[in-house]
């Protein structure tokens, strides 16, 4: 779910509806490209502490992201051919590996910047935080449906903690602090 994904295309050559199906349009490709680019090992750090694999909604590249952020955190070059090489050494073949290489490749070259990548993962940030708010109606509706009367209230506390952190976090992000 994204702003994007609101936005109905209706030219004949293009019958995407959503511009985040395309490589070059999706927060979540261009914050791993341009990550993958940057050289900015501070920056870097924090987009890795703070960021987090969940956040990515497509889960190729949830799965790429996670590659990065642990080369990150590792302190060692996460470029596009370190990201390949971990999963060569992991046995990506196959239809699954094939589909992570293409991903790969996708991003690789989706023409982001690497000193953009802060940019970036605040949008990814940003889009999580919309989704996490989706999914809290969607548990919000199915625990007036199914919970105990008496655990109710509770519950939806619990839900509104989870939600107020999950704005802390992203406007600490947003302020340049760490997570």
């Amino acid at each position: 779910m994204s702003a994007l994904r609101a936005v109905q295309v209706t030219t004949a050559v293009d019958d995407h509806v959503d511009l985040t199906d395309h490589v070059e349009t999706a927060p979540e490709a261009l914050a791993i490209c341009a990550l993958m680019w940057s050289r900015d090992t501070t920056a870097d750090a924090r987009i890795a502490r703070t960021l987090q694999a969940d956040d990515f909604g497509e889960p190729l590249y949830r799965e790429l992201y996670a590659i990065v952020q642990q080369l990150i955190t590792d302190g060692v070059p996460h470029d596009p051919a370190s990201v390949l090489a971990v999963l060569i050494r992991s046995g990506a073949a196959g239809h699954r590996g094939a589909r992570l290489r293409r991903a790969l490749t996708d991003v690789t070259t989706a023409n982001a910047c690497g000193a953009s990548a802060t940019d970036y993962a605040g949008m990814v940030l940003s889009e999580s935080y919309r989704r996490s708010f989706h999914a809290a109606g969607v548990k919000i509706q199915q625990l007036a449906e199914e919970a105990p009367e008496e655990l109710l209230f509770d519950q939806l506390v619990e839900i509104g903690r989870r939600q107020r952190a999950a704005t802390n976090r992203l406007n600490a992000f947003r302020r340049g602090e760490n997570a």
